[in-house]
């Protein structure tokens, strides 16, 4: 895997787990 494809995966997961716990706990925001 190269260093450009593991940056985007991990902004991928960021992304999803950001709005997965803005989903769910939505009074922190």
């Amino acid at each position: 895997m190269s260093a450009t494809n593991a940056a985007g995966l991990g902004v991928a997961v960021a992304l999803v787990v950001f709005m997965v716990v803005a989903l769910l706990f939505p009074e922190r925001f």
